[in-house]
């Protein structure tokens, strides 16, 4: 079946205005663009767009209505992904008092060891509230209502911005004033990161605990 460009013009802008807006994926990448090498900042961001395009895919296949059905479910899965970013930034946070203590020569934080494509596709599956925003987002536009082809170009259009944005974002942050900046303020920025993790796993939480009751 042929591409609806209109619907696709007009998912795209609206994509465009959605892709700055913060999150747990966004905070991944700045702080591996400021600690890690370029090796773990693309590898992150390979599995972060990975886990994205699942997501997509699932919303477009009824996912998230199924969760719907089965408030239990949902809640459990919410609960895992808001442990998961709760845990990332008591991480975060203890390192950088840590540093704070004892100075540059404290352990390197959580999200630097090891595995960053597996941190990437668990910080964005962690995000679960994404399937039902998602599910909105299509719905509104009518992806959900289109054509084989044009959901597939949707999914690849929400790749393509965020890898583009996430990527830049990186670019910028490896700059070596941007580095330096971070360098100096690591401890007090490591427990701001570590702080806003945690921020976004209880609202995920506080948010389905609230819908649940």
């Amino acid at each position: 079946m042929p591409l609806d460009w209109p619907l696709l013009e007009a998912f795209a802008l609206l994509w465009l205005a959605i892709v700055p807006t913060p999150g747990p994926n966004t905070l991944l990448i700045l702080h591996l663009a400021l600690t890690a090498t370029w090796r773990d900042v693309a590898l992150a961001l390979i599995g972060n767009l990975l886990a994205i395009a699942f997501y997509a895919l699932a919303t477009l296949l009824g996912i998230s209505l199924l969760l719907a059905a089965a408030p239990s479910v949902r809640l459990a899965i919410h609960l895992l992904g808001g442990a998961y970013l709760v845990g990332v930034g008591i991480g975060l946070v203890r390192a950088g008092s840590a540093r704070r203590k004892i100075g540059a020569s404290a352990a390197e934080p959580s999200l630097r060891a090891g595995r960053p494509f597996a941190r990437g596709i668990l910080t964005a599956l962690a995000n679960v509230q994404a399937l039902l925003f998602l599910t909105s987002i299509f719905a509104a536009v009518g992806i959900l209502a289109s054509s084989p082809a044009t959901k597939l170009a949707a999914v690849g259009i929400i790749v393509l911005f965020n890898g583009i944005y996430l990527g830049l974002l990186a670019w910028l942050l490896r700059r070596r004033g941007a580095r330096a900046v971070f360098e100096r303020y690591r401890p007090i920025m490591e427990i701001g990161f570590g702080v806003a993790f945690a921020a976004f796993g209880a609202r995920l939480v506080g948010r389905e605990l609230a819908a649940f009751v």
